[in-house]
């Protein structure tokens, strides 16, 4: 080979990225056309996150209630929030996404966790536009934890933590997002008593998703592909102990006669027939109440399907 063919060798582009390396760069963001987009990996998000919401809530004393995927559509922030009042807003900062994330439920539906949180049944409440202090802790230990439901959600395709960061029943009050920006959102609707048809949402801006196109998907544990490093795994996570929790029940008084209290006052409950059973914070099974070898017991009556239905 002559020297002037070496140089023009050498002179030559690097080979072009094979398209399967295209595709998996831009798998959290597919571009269909000129101004038009596509977000497939929304979609397998969305279906954990319905899960998860579903669980969350049932933990929360309503062990009956599904939750389905509604409808996606691409709106503005400000027909958003108009179409989501009365409502609670939870805001999270989440990078690598460039923009905040945002949740909405209906403020009735907020007031109904809390009475079933309390023992109640959820009976809708009276709509005010001030939430009382205890609801305010309600309403932000709930947008942290569905704050990591969407963290899990978002496991493996791209390593979102969001951070609530507002918790405000005023939409205005969510700095960052201008009326015009628009917004992709996902709704998820309750079904069951007592919340049917109450729906939450959850909106990503879409120069946010935009932003994202490029980012590389969250790499796989090292070592999974390795059987002896697999087995050593299994065989450790056997041994974890979990804590296992049933409510037995949530008696409700008053404050005059709490404050009345004194030694040897008896506070009268309900026993409910099942009681939910949860592990780790997650909803597990549902037993009924007995005795067994003299100490009081809960009997597995049903064991709720996981996501893969095992």
């Amino acid at each position: 080979m002559s020297v002037r063919e070496k140089s023009v060798k050498a002179m030559k582009p690097p080979a072009a990225p094979s398209t399967e390396a295209a595709e998996a760069r831009a798998s959290l963001l597919l571009r269909k056309a000129e101004g038009s987009y596509a977000f497939p990996a929304l979609d397998s998000v969305a279906v954990q996150f319905a899960r998860s919401l579903r669980d969350l809530i049932r933990a929360l004393g309503a062990p009956t209630v599904q939750v389905e995927r509604g409808e996606t559509a691409t709106i503005s922030f400000a027909d958003w929030a108009a179409a989501s009042a009365p409502a609670i807003f939870w805001r999270y900062h989440a990078p690598p996404l460039k923009g905040p994330l945002l949740l909405a439920a209906p403020r009735p539906l907020l007031l109904q966790l809390v009475d079933i949180f309390y023992g109640g049944k959820g009976a809708p409440a009276g709509e005010r536009e001030e939430l009382t202090d205890a609801e305010d802790r309600f309403a932000a230990r709930l947008g942290r934890d569905m704050g990591l439901q969407l963290a899990a959600a978002w496991r493996g395709k791209l390593g979102l933590e969001p951070e609530l960061d507002c918790v405000t029943c005023d939409a205005a009050k969510l700095a960052a997002v201008r009326a015009d920006d628009e917004l992709f959102v996902q709704r998820f609707v309750l079904r069951g008593a007592p919340f049917e048809g109450r729906t939450i949402s959850c909106a990503y801006p879409l120069a946010a998703l935009r932003g994202i196109a490029g980012a590389e998907p969250a790499t796989e544990i090292p070592g999974a592909a390795d059987p002896a490093w697999a087995s050593a795994l299994h065989k450790t996570l056997r041994e974890v102990r979990l804590p296992v929790r049933s409510v037995l029940a949530r008696p409700e008084i008053s404050l005059v006669k709490l404050l009345a209290l004194e030694v040897g006052d008896i506070i009268p409950i309900g026993m409910p027939r099942h009681v939910p059973v949860t592990v780790a914070g997650r909803s597990f099974a549902l037993g009924s109440i007995g005795e067994a070898n003299g100490n009081a017991a809960i009997m597995i009556e049903h064991i709720e399907k996981g996501p893969n239905h095992d």
